[in-house]
């Protein structure tokens, strides 16, 4: 009796698979005996195709910055201005990074601890991911002071981290099922910290004499 052909097997959506369980549940928490289940494939398969946990791990980082890229960073890329692009980059995260029945809420690389238990390879995964984001903000706001857009005076580092803490406080908060308007309040009142705006070139008004 003829046996049927074996069944192909599809890596990227197994890194897909692999990439929405660790985001779920952590690099600790996440048994290989999950990813057996999640991926339908036997360990021996799973070592053949990802060499490891901890490799395979690596790999749903660099697929998950990826994904990110497309849903949220482009707003950074797409030629607006830079206040709007930040303003969009923060709405996006507010939208893009809550619970719902494509992906788990949060920010994957926010959420990953990077403890001295933790593989080397994974830790050195999580942290550039985490500087490549930053980078992205501070490339387009330094593009942004010498076009004008920011005061000569910016402390363009400074910016960036405070946005990028931004970035991750707002998908801690969505993930958290924060309702959308608060998180929209929430950036409009960070938006106010942009050098220049209302908000931060007032000048503070004198107490009156008793």
């Amino acid at each position: 009796m003829l046996r049927g052909r074996p069944r192909e097997f599809d890596r990227e959506k197994a890194l897909t698979e692999a990439m929405l369980l660790f985001w779920r549940k952590g690099f600790h928490a996440t048994s290989l005996r999950d990813l057996g289940e999640a991926l339908d494939i036997r360990m021996p398969s799973l070592y053949a195709a990802f060499g490891s946990k901890e490799a395979l791990y690596v790999e749903a980082v660099d697929l998950y910055m990826r994904v990110t890229r497309t849903l949220l960073w482009q707003h950074l890329e797409n030629g607006e201005p830079a206040r709007a692009a930040i303003r969009a980059l923060l709405l996006a995260t507010a939208k893009e990074l809550t619970n719902d029945e494509a992906h788990p809420g949060g920010c994957m690389v926010t959420f990953a601890t990077t403890d001295e238990d933790m593989p080397a390879d994974v830790v050195t995964a999580i942290r550039q991911a985490r500087e490549a984001w930053l980078d992205i903000i501070r490339e387009r706001l330094q593009v942004a002071m010498k076009e004008g857009e920011l005061p000569d005076s910016t402390d363009v580092n400074g910016l960036s981290r405070f946005y990028f803490s931004m970035v991750q406080s707002i998908g801690i908060q969505a993930h958290d099922g924060v309702p959308y308007p608060e998180l929209e309040t929430i950036v409009d009142i960070a938006m106010s910290a942009w050098p220049g705006s209302p908000a931060t070139s007032a000048a503070p008004k004198k107490s009156r004499a008793a």
